[in-house]
Formats: C-alpha cells, structure tokens, sequence
C-alpha cells in the first residue's frame, strides 16, 4: 500500500515536469560577502517563477531579498537580487537534479560607503540543485549558487532552500476531460499516441518525448544523455556487453 502511493506520488511528479509546466518557488536565500558594498553574509527570502521547455529546458525569474550588515559602519542594509536564468533539467525518478545560468541586478537600499551610497550593479549567476518530491504538485528544492561580476572583482556564493509547487499550464483540463485509456493525462479524444506506455513524459497530444533517440522515452529513461547509437537496456542504460 505505502509503495503504491509512493509510486502514485512519483508519476503526478514527472507528469508535471513536460514542456509548458509552470513552477513556483518559495525558498529561503543565504550568501556570503557582498564585498562591493562591504556587506557580510546574510540570509532571507526569495521566490522563483519558471516556465517548462522542451527537452528539459526551463526559463525562470527569480527575487531574493536580504539584510546584510557592513563590516565598517555595522549597519545593515536592504539587497534585493533580481535576476533571469536558464536551466537544464534531468528528471530523476519523480524529482531531477538541474543546472542553472543566468544574469542578475544586485540592488542596495540605505546603503552608503563613508558618505557616498553604495552602487547597483550587475553579476553572473551559476548554480547546480535538485528537486524531491513531497506529495502531488509539491517537491522539496535546494541548490548552492555562485554569483560574479569580475569588473569589480565581485564574487560571491550563496544557497538556496525550500519548497516548490509544479503544475502543467492551464491544469489538467487543458489536456481535455473524459476517459484517458493509457493514462498519460490526455484524454483520449485528445490523444495522438493513445499507447503511451505509463511513467513517460507526454506533450499536450499525449505523444511521448525521448530526448537522446535511444528508444526509451523520456520519464522512463533513467540514463536521458546516452550517446548516439549506444545500446541500452530497458530504462535506457548502456547495455551491458558480454565478455
């Protein structure tokens, strides 16, 4: 019984994570040094809202908000960190793991060096994390991030955690109503590909997608980079050759 419910739990997650998803992130946000404005580590707040392409890409805005303190003078002051970014996504069982590249604005308010206010600049961002599923709709997600602007010789890195909400876009009425005989979402008045096999990753005419041509659709394939023309067994792994 708990199997299947997890199981349950599991297909709703990567049902989910297909081209035209919407995610919604609440995460608590630290960093260390904002040296530019003499600013110590801090933590707070943030909030993400991604957009699901195809092949596992994803776009997303995000706004973190920070009080750090200055070294010199003690005070703290406001950070606001806005910031767009590009991530690739590799789904792991009802989860996936993720890379992420964008570029940000780092905005200080009541923030002055000796007399002069501290600047808004730009930075590069980096990042690397993971999703985990909690229940329908609902994964658990956390990364480690490195932000650098080298003009001012600013680097700085940071983490990120908390929870995150993915729907497919319009809900699930989008993908039509009434009986859906493969399971996939997609009704089956709807449905180009009415055989799809359960677990795969399906568009909005319920045909599957397999991302590296090995055979094995995406949601299934638990090895989703193999390289061209490499043998796989049945979860899209290299098969294993004789001796």
């Amino acid at each position: 019984m708990i199997a299947a419910g997890c199981l349950v739990v599991a297909t709703g997650q990567v049902s989910a994570q297909q081209a035209g998803s919407i995610e919604v992130s609440a995460l608590g946000v630290w960093h260390n040094k904002t040296t530019t404005m003499d600013g110590l580590r801090a933590v707070g707040a943030g909030a993400r809202f991604g957009i699901w392409l195809p092949a596992h890409f994803e776009i997303e805005a995000q706004v973190d908000f920070t009080r750090p303190r200055q070294s010199i003078s003690g005070k703290t002051f406001r950070l606001i960190h806005a910031a767009g970014s590009l991530l690739y996504n590799v789904p792991v069982g009802g989860g996936s793991v993720y890379l992420r590249g964008g570029y940000g604005k780092l905005k200080p308010s009541s923030c002055t060096i000796g007399t002069a206010p501290c600047s808004t600049h730009g930075a590069l961002t980096a990042a690397a994390g993971f999703r985990a599923p909690i229940a329908s709709a609902v994964q658990f997600r956390a990364e480690g991030m490195i932000r650098n602007r080298s003009a001012y010789q600013y680097t700085s890195f940071g983490a990120s955690v908390g929870l995150t909400f993915l729907t497919s876009s319009g809900g699930r009425s989008s993908r039509g109503s009434g009986p859906d005989a493969d399971g996939d979402g997609v009704s089956n008045r709807r449905d180009r590909c009415a055989d799809t096999p359960k677990g795969a990753l399906t568009d909005g005419r319920g045909c599957p997608s397999d991302f590296d041509g090995d055979g094995v659709f995406d949601g299934i394939d638990r090895c989703p980079t193999t390289p061209k023309g490499t043998s796989v067994d049945p979860i899209g792994c290299p098969a294993k050759q004789p001796d």
